[in-house]
């Protein structure tokens, strides 16, 4: 098969992934408070992103190779991170056990990031975005996922998990004001930021509304989604002098 006949399965499986979100809101879990769609459907659709992970890894430019591997690598780990904290795995501390894989798919985002960065040059400009994204992930982590009732260790792995992804939020947003092409790897980062914030309050400090999990999980996948399709993907760049050689 060609690059672009994978690269073109691979939309189709987000599609698809997202049409199995919406099927599972439209005819779900009615009587369920939390999670409307199934748990099935969920891992399902988490799924659908990685196998589109991997194929775009496949159709990947060698120019993006690297980063497009290291996308289907972190979508990995976020499917397993799912497996684990739906308790499909079932493992001791699924809570911190989850952050960990999470926390290496994160890593695996930021590395992928930076390599965009760097092939533009661009890899200092990150500093004063991801600093500010540290700022924001530390107030995040203080006002909705601290709780002096729980552990001192599971405060400090939910502190050091909420820079982990704050970071993959703001190389996301420094690559974003390098090159608007990728405002959707930004936007992808805040999703999941959004979305763990959510599942904070939910796992620290008890929050409650109808629907969180969908709330969660919709938030979360999208945000997967547009990661690893901007990351995965080789948007092509205009050399600077392109307009004064056409003059």
């Amino acid at each position: 098969m060609k690059p672009t006949q994978f690269r073109f399965l691979a939309y189709v499986l987000l599609a698809l992934a997202a049409l199995v979100m919406l099927a599972g809101l439209a005819t779900g879990n009615c009587g369920d408070a939390r999670n409307r769609i199934p748990l099935p459907l969920r891992m399902l659709s988490s799924l659908l992103v990685w196998f589109a992970a991997l194929l775009l890894w496949r159709s990947a430019d060698l120019a993006v190779r690297r980063q497009a591997a290291l996308a289907a690598a972190g979508m990995g780990c976020g499917f397993l991170g799912d497996l684990i904290m739906a308790r499909v795995i079932p493992l001791p501390e699924h809570v911190i056990s989850g952050m960990l894989t999470f926390g290496a798919g994160h890593g695996c985002y930021i590395g992928a990031t930076a390599g965009h960065l760097a092939q533009r040059g661009a890899l200092k400009a990150a500093s004063a975005p991801l600093l500010a994204s540290w700022l924001i992930g530390a107030i995040g982590w203080y006002f909705v996922a601290r709780n002096p009732a729980k552990s001192g260790v599971l405060n400090g792995a939910a502190l050091a998990y909420a820079l982990l992804l704050a970071s993959t939020s703001g190389m996301g947003a420094a690559l974003a004001m390098r090159d608007s092409r990728y405002l959707s790897l930004a936007l992808g980062g805040v999703l999941f930021f959004i979305s763990d914030l959510i599942l904070a309050g939910e796992l620290f400090r008890d929050l409650f509304f109808p629907h969180i999990g969908d709330a969660i999980w919709l938030t979360y996948l999208t945000g997967q989604g547009l990661i690893v399709e901007a990351l995965g993907t080789e948007r092509a760049r205009i050399l600077p002098s392109t307009n004064a050689e056409r003059e």
